[in-house]
């Protein structure tokens, strides 16, 4: 192996999510007036996440996915040491940055675009949200929470009334339920408007009433 092909695996090995495709649907970059950014979960990919926007597709809004690379955004549990999970998180992160900057191209806000995340997606979203303070279209965490052993750890700033969502199952078998009201205290501090629900049985899954939701957020600018 070159010199050059060692520097490439090792600059991929810090970022290893660079170079993995943003997938997009809806309104074209010029004609688009918001953007929702979807987040897949473990296992899944941009694609699939993408056939949601069935459910809640509004002319005049672009979604962008970002895939993760082997289909997985880090590879420790939710609980895990933050630190644990990297270099996956903060180049996962990075694709997040992106997505938004290819919003922004488009002429497209943060106010104006929303953050929706299933699973592992759901954590990503939180995370991103949560380490870059601002005001945002919305947050939607599906399935969800931040990360790390102590839920709020290090966050400051101010997502000023950013519109927040956390709905997960009460037997979530990834997710304790202990997490999302923590999470829900977090961004109220952080000045969000928070709503969180836990739903009875749901298991790992997305339910109307969420889809719902996030119609009512997309709604608000569209």
């Amino acid at each position: 192996m070159t010199q050059d092909a060692d520097s490439t695996r090792s600059e991929r090995g810090k970022n290893p999510h660079e170079g993995q495709p943003i997938e997009t649907a809806g309104a074209p970059p010029q004609a688009a007036e918001a953007a929702v950014v979807l987040l897949h979960g473990r296992g899944s990919s941009a694609q699939s996440i993408l056939t949601l926007i069935d459910e809640f597709l509004h002319h005049g809004v672009m979604y962008l996915a970002p895939q993760a690379a082997h289909s997985a955004w880090y590879p420790r549990s939710i609980d895990a040491p933050v630190e644990d999970n990297e270099p996956w998180l903060s180049s996962a992160l990075d694709r997040v940055s992106n997505a938004l900057g290819t919003a922004a191209a488009a002429g497209i806000p943060s106010e104006r675009t929303l953050l929706l995340g299933f699973s592992q997606g759901g954590c990503l979203a939180s995370e991103f949200v949560a380490r870059n303070p601002g005001r945002y279209g919305g947050l939607v965490v599906l399935s969800g929470s931040l990360l790390g052993p102590e839920t709020g750890q290090n966050y400051d700033g101010s997502i000023d009334g950013t519109p927040v969502f956390l709905g997960c199952s009460d037997d979530d078998p990834y997710v304790a339920a202990e997490r999302i009201h923590d999470s829900a205290r977090v961004f109220e501090q952080l000045d969000g408007d928070v709503t969180s629900r836990l739903y009875d049985g749901l298991g790992h899954a997305i339910n109307d009433d969420e889809i719902q939701m996030i119609n009512t957020f997309i709604e608000q600018f569209v």
